[in-house]
């Protein structure tokens, strides 16, 4: 059930209990920029009733060249200041690879950086096209092993003139997560009506933060009240809580 506030209701996100998306080790990408802003981002995640936050920095080239090998002992250090805070909330580390260059590179050196004792793999396609040949990559990281997750679909226009695509590749197995920001417009407005097709078609298995800053904490706060959300939240159908 959503809280009740006022005579308002809300969504209640402690009926996630995961977040899958987010970037708050300090200092790897463009997420929380030291160690304080982490804290304070973490903390208002926990006021919103997470219970675990799965962090998934940037991997992309040309901007974010992160080594994944390094994360681990990254997560390590942010969880070891947040004991030291008081901050009781669970953590861990996965990426957010963009299929790019670096991508196939991680590929090739067996560091994609899963999450989940299934090997769930958050992805991103670039924000102008599409992948070439994504049907067949997608079939190959499956049979791999790898259990992907698509990062905010909503957020790549192009692919509102692919219907046939969007299905096929979630009728596959592709996982679809739009983040709760897009809801309440926060990107732009074709991208919000493009998230609320995804929801009317049943093509939403998760919701998620991609939370970088305060204003993105701000937007969750106000976004609580959307009716997309608590709708979703309330479906049972979301998958976030099985992480």
């Amino acid at each position: 059930m959503g809280w009740l506030f006022g005579n308002k209701r809300l969504a209640d996100l402690s009926e996630l209990h995961t977040d899958i998306h987010s970037h708050l080790i300090p200092g790897i990408d463009d997420g929380a920029v030291n160690i304080k802003e982490s804290l304070d981002l973490i903390r208002g995640m926990a006021g919103l009733g997470y219970k675990k936050l799965v962090i998934t920095p940037h991997v992309r080239s040309g901007s974010f060249e992160n080594d994944t090998r390094q994360f681990d002992s990254r997560l390590e250090e942010l969880q070891s200041f947040l004991q030291k805070k008081g901050v009781d909330i669970k953590l861990e580390v996965g990426a957010e690879h963009t299929i790019d260059d670096s991508f196939f590179r991680c590929l090739r050196r067996g560091t994609l950086k899963s999450f989940g004792k299934s090997k769930y793999l958050l992805i991103e396609f670039p924000f102008t096209a599409m992948p070439l040949d994504i049907k067949d990559l997608v079939f190959d990281l499956q049979s791999a092993g790898y259990n992907l997750i698509l990062a905010h679909p909503e957020r790549y226009l192009y692919l509102r003139d692919e219907p046939d695509t969007v299905e096929y590749l979630h009728d596959s197995g592709l996982l679809f997560q739009i983040n709760i920001l897009s809801l309440v417009g926060f990107y732009n407005r074709a991208t919000q009506k493009f998230a609320q097709k995804l929801i009317k078609n049943d093509l939403v298995d998760l919701v998620g933060s991609d939370l970088h800053h305060q204003k993105h904490l701000n937007g969750l706060k106000k976004a609580l009240s959307n009716k997309y959300l608590i709708d979703l939240v309330e479906s049972g159908r979301l998958m976030n809580s099985m992480f």
